[in-house]
């Protein structure tokens, strides 16, 4: 799950075009934080996890899990 996130973090943050910077400053952290956060050497704190997911106009299953992925395997694929 861990890669998952920072896979689909960095994927949002991009396709939304902002950079590290501008989301560090949006949650207050560090652009090292959102770093860590996006090779996955961190997670963010559990507060900011609702936050992060409106941001970016997604639910917190779509930001922390692969669903895509999910479905197929529930759809026997």
């Amino acid at each position: 799950m861990k890669e998952n996130f920072a896979t689909k973090l960095r994927e949002l943050r991009k396709a939304s075009g902002m950079t590290q910077e501008q989301l560090a400053a949006e949650f207050g952290v560090s652009v090292q934080a959102v770093s860590k956060w996006e090779t996955a050497a961190s997670y963010p704190d559990i507060e900011l996890m609702p936050r992060i997911a409106d941001l970016f106009g997604v639910s917190l299953d779509e930001l922390l899990r692969d669903v895509k992925n999910e479905k197929n395997i529930e759809a026997g694929e």
